[in-house]
């Protein structure tokens, strides 16, 4: 007579039988699938990898990825939040030293609007010993926060372009960020004047100054942050992405959000606001972080933009003549030999021999 079965030994999991059903049935196949798309996508990937386009997106991918660039983008959107508190304190305190020259009826006119301007209209009116406080706490807090922000963006272009990590923040480096949140909040009055008195027609076309402006303050903040090279032509394609993206953010602030809040303020308050501020912070840095990833990756494969712009048959001259140009753009391991395969000292002894003949 036979044995019965022994039964399974306990903690093994029931062999199973017949086909799946149900949702493990789907779930089996759609990660098949996934699968399946997965391998034919890095099958595609390989065999056009060599393609200039589609090779600079995944350097750029692979490079914000490996710098983590939403933790970093978020950690400067905070930092960036902690110090524009301060700041508008600051600004607060000083409005309110302009109390005899400055009225209500100023502050509406140049364009600032809510909260802000109901805050610079107090100031207007306090004693000379609130608005000194309000001055010194603010400068205190803009230091204090600024040096971290600093320290911040200096690790992400440390992560960017894989250097050793440093967190230095010089006082040049404060004072750019300084400088560009200011510069903003200015450029911000500027267009709501030109709207309130020209229209948006004109408000439109000044965007472009405004984009002008932002990509080159972003050219001047990122060049005093950690890099492998000296040359500033390497920093465009970031600040190109950097000043179309905050122009666009303050586009759409100006030009569609007050609209909104105006029909919603009852309903939403100040916390609305909050997030707005605190979602536009957020793009902001992540856009920092991923601009930076761009000049990397762009740089890697195709190098500076100087490069080509000082090969050209007549830019091609400064460099030679004043040592100044090679130095800043770092010209050096380029200038080496001139098209022709001569070498650049022979070609500038050459130069001083003919200017002696003369």
């Amino acid at each position: 007579m036979a044995a019965p079965d022994a039964p399974d030994a306990p903690g093994e999991p029931e062999a199973e039988t017949g086909p799946r059903t149900g949702i493990r049935a789907y779930i089996a196949l759609a990660r098949g699938r996934l699968d399946t798309g997965r391998t034919q996508a890095s099958d595609v990937l390989d065999r056009h990898r060599d393609e200039p386009v589609l090779d600079i997106g995944l350097r750029i991918y692979e490079r914000d990825r490996e710098a983590a660039g939403t933790v970093v983008g978020s950690a400067i959107a905070f930092r960036l939040f902690l110090f524009f508190v301060p700041m508008v304190l600051f600004l607060v305190g000083v409005a309110g030293f302009f109390g005899d020259v400055v009225s209500a009826g100023d502050v509406q006119n140049a364009g600032v609007t809510g909260a802000l301007a109901g805050q610079i209209n107090n100031a207007l009116t306090q004693p000379t010993s609130t608005r000194w406080l309000a001055v010194l706490v603010g400068l205190t807090g803009m230091a204090t926060t600024g040096r971290t922000l600093s320290r911040a963006l200096a690790q992400a272009s440390c992560l960017a372009w894989r250097l050793p990590m440093s967190s230095k923040a010089s006082v040049r480096v404060i004072g750019s960020v300084v400088g560009l949140v200011v510069g903003m909040g200015i450029v911000a009055t500027i267009i709501n004047r030109i709207a309130r008195n020209v229209g948006d027609g004109v408000t439109g076309l000044s965007f472009i100054a405004v984009f002008a402006l932002y990509g080159a303050g972003w050219v001047l903040l990122s060049g005093l942050l950690p890099r492998p090279t000296s040359d500033p032509g390497v920093l465009l394609p970031g600040a190109a992405i950097v000043g179309a993206s905050l122009t666009g953010l303050q586009a759409v602030s100006q030009l569609y959000l007050p609209g909104r809040f105006s029909h919603a303020s009852e309903l939403y308050g100040a916390i609305g606001a909050t997030i707005v501020i605190l979602g536009w912070f957020f793009i902001a840095g992540r856009i920092m972080v991923l601009s930076m990833a761009v000049d990397a990756a762009v740089f890697e494969r195709f190098g500076s933009v100087s490069d080509v712009v000082f090969a050209l048959p007549v830019v091609r001259i400064l460099p030679r003549r004043w040592p100044w140009f090679r130095r800043a753009f770092d010209l050096d391991a380029g200038l080496e030999h001139d098209d022709d395969g001569g070498d650049l000292e022979h070609d500038d002894a050459d130069d001083r021999d003919e200017d002696r003949g003369r």
